[in-house]
């Protein structure tokens, strides 16, 4: 009983730290939107809107042609919550710009 109560603690907590994750990731979209506007180009790195980019995250941005971009954090080893902006949407499955299957 214990450990079924455990797993689901570790289970919520786990999707409540991702939530907070992808708010914080709603703050840096606008961002990059804002700078889009007023620059007429997306940022070419985290840093160009104020955001210290850093080898162990916790985001990252990267950056597919003049007007799609990906930003996403990982969620554990080898796996990621991405946000595509051709699609507006948080998803966990790694794909190109395009590929909405």
């Amino acid at each position: 009983m214990i450990f079924v109560i455990s797993v689901f603690f570790l289970l919520w907590f786990g999707n409540f730290g991702e939530k907070v994750k992808i708010r914080e990731g709603e703050k840096i979209i606008e961002k990059i939107s804002d700078y889009n506007t007023k620059n007429g180009h997306l940022p070419n790195s985290l840093k160009d809107i104020g955001i210290e980019e850093r080898l162990e995250g916790p985001f990252f941005y990267t950056q597919w042609d003049s007007v799609n971009y990906m930003l996403y954090f990982s969620t554990g080893v080898g796996e990621s919550m991405n946000y595509y902006s051709d699609t507006k949407e948080w998803d966990y499955r790694l794909r190109g710009m395009g590929e909405y299957k």
